[in-house]
């Protein structure tokens, strides 16, 4: 299950890494809603800017697939701040006047807190990664400070990537053909081939050691060459 997970976190690293995700376009600016700035904002929405949502999601209608992964933010920060929001102080005092209060100001604080997420997850480029990331949660816990753990836009594309889609290896296989022109690349066989090798004095022990193991071995000046191969396909 860990060695599972840490290759396909290594796979994941080598798709943001080769294929990667533009820093989005804000959401929230005004300016994205003038006339003359509008086509930056499309433009966040196509495929060149997006292949990673493309991996992740697979529609072929342009922008589908930034949409679903911005649908899917949303859900883990209504989530993570519906969480936190036990936590907060206000949320609780509110719980003690009344369950229905409570409820009231939890789902409150979980809207307005998500909203101030995503509008500083979907900062440009131009930003310092402190101003377009946010806390995984935002509560403390005696000692345990989970709000020093901040996640820039970027790095919830790495949660994402860690759940199971269906297809996903295979639209990553064609984005990679697509871009390098090089086709079949999920077709060609890779392997890795360990030798290892070692020596030892057999003493009066030569034929036992070819008994007792599978490994190839001769005897050279007296020390006896043992020597296997593993092989390795991915």
């Amino acid at each position: 299950m860990g060695r599972e997970l840490g290759n396909k976190d290594l796979i994941n690293e080598c798709l943001l890494g080769e294929l990667g995700t533009k820093q989005p376009v804000s959401l929230f600016d005004v300016n994205n809603l003038n006339p003359d700035n509008v086509e930056g904002l499309l433009s966040d929405f196509e495929f060149k800017n997006k292949q990673v949502e493309y991996v992740m999601y697979g529609k072929s209608t342009p922008g589908a697939n930034y949409a679903a992964a911005l649908l899917e933010l949303i859900m883990i920060r209504l989530v993570c701040n519906a969480i936190s929001g036990v936590f907060d102080g206000d949320v609780q005092n509110a719980f003690k006047l009344n369950w229905l209060v409570g409820i009231v100001a939890l789902v409150s604080y979980t809207i307005i807190e998500t909203v101030k997420d995503i509008a500083k997850l979907t900062k440009s480029d131009g930003m310092e990664r402190i101003d377009k990331s946010v806390p995984f949660f935002k509560m403390s816990i005696g000692s345990i400070d989970p709000t020093k753990l901040t996640l820039s836009y970027r790095d919830h594309l790495r949660l994402m990537l860690l759940f199971e889609r269906k297809n996903q290896f295979s639209r990553a296989l064609a984005t990679i053909e697509q871009i390098s022109g090089q086709k079949t690349i999920g077709s060609n066989p890779t392997q890795i081939k360990i030798v290892n090798k070692a020596e030892i004095k057999p003493w009066f022990l030569p034929n036992a050691v070819k008994i007792f193991t599978k490994l190839d071995s001769k005897l050279i000046d007296g020390k006896l060459e043992l020597k296997s191969e593993l092989y390795y396909s991915y």
